[in-house]
């Protein structure tokens, strides 16, 4: 289902669906200021909704904001990547139009893993469904965050090789990655190089179910040219993330180089 729903998701402009939290927020954009984290349609027979942000999914402070029908909002649970766990009391009746008070997150900027929402129907409310946004601040005030790459949303999911990401790598760090969602199931990866040329050393892949393959590489990748193709553990297999790691080649004119990171999608898995 997590598929379905992230093309559900780009096909309307990143708002969130109906589905509880298979559906993921995608964040993009780590500009500072005020973000909409995500819409949600809040069943006001249930109490409890909960939103998954993955991406640029760091933020100072959050607020809640009702554009259609009213509820009682009860509580937020935050929970960060980290591990740990905010519980925000707001005990505040939200109508439409009506924003709750802002309330700050731990530590300045945190990446939040997810956001579940604790609400009670308001009495005699007509209504069974209110439209809740998430709204958070970008304060980029945080001098020890470090930039979190935009990730990879795969849509199709037909036989074929297929673009997972690409990055303009910067030749004085070593290591850089891409995260993947969606339709992010693939037997093979290879990359392809322009601008400049790298030392591709070292791969790290991890997989949705948790573990993860080190592929060494050791294979200089001359600007213009591909690596050689790289099979995953296992056949097909859902991606997370994958971490390679490259070293310079002297002599280069510039200073970044472009990676693209291709996957084969071969369909033969259950």
């Amino acid at each position: 289902m997590k598929n379905k729903g992230l093309i559900i998701l780009l096909a309307i402009a990143g708002s969130i669906g109906n589905t509880m939290a298979q559906t993921p927020s995608v964040m993009l954009n780590d500009k500072t200021g005020w973000h909409k984290i995500a819409g949600k349609n809040v069943d006001l027979e249930l109490d409890r909704d909960e939103i998954s942000v993955v991406g640029a999914d760091r933020f100072a402070q959050v607020k809640v904001v009702v554009t259609a029908g009213a509820l009682n909002l009860y509580d937020m649970e935050v929970y960060y990547d980290d591990g740990s766990k905010q519980v925000i009391e707001v005990r505040n009746p939200l109508k439409v139009g009506v924003d709750s008070r802002v309330y700050d997150l731990k530590s300045n900027e945190k990446d939040i893993k997810k956001v579940v929402l604790i609400y009670k129907t308001l009495a005699n409310s007509k209504d069974k469904k209110a439209m809740v946004e998430i709204w958070g601040l970008k304060s980029n005030t945080n001098p020890n965050k470090a930039a979190i790459p935009s990730p990879a949303v795969m849509i199709s999911d037909k036989t074929g090789w297929h673009k997972i990401g690409e990055r303009n790598v910067d030749l004085v760090k070593d290591r850089d990655e891409i995260s993947v969602i969606g339709a992010d199931r693939f037997s093979s990866i290879k990359f392809m190089v322009t601008e400049a040329s790298i030392d591709l050393n070292d791969l790290e892949v991890y997989y949705e179910s948790g573990d993860k393959q080190n592929i060494q590489v050791r294979n200089p990748v001359m600007a213009g040219t591909e690596s050689k193709v790289i099979d995953l553990n296992g056949g097909e297999r859902s991606l997370k993330k994958i971490v390679f790691i490259y070293k310079t080649l002297p002599n280069q004119k510039s200073e970044k180089a472009h990676v693209e990171v291709w996957g084969l999608k071969t369909n033969t898995t259950n």
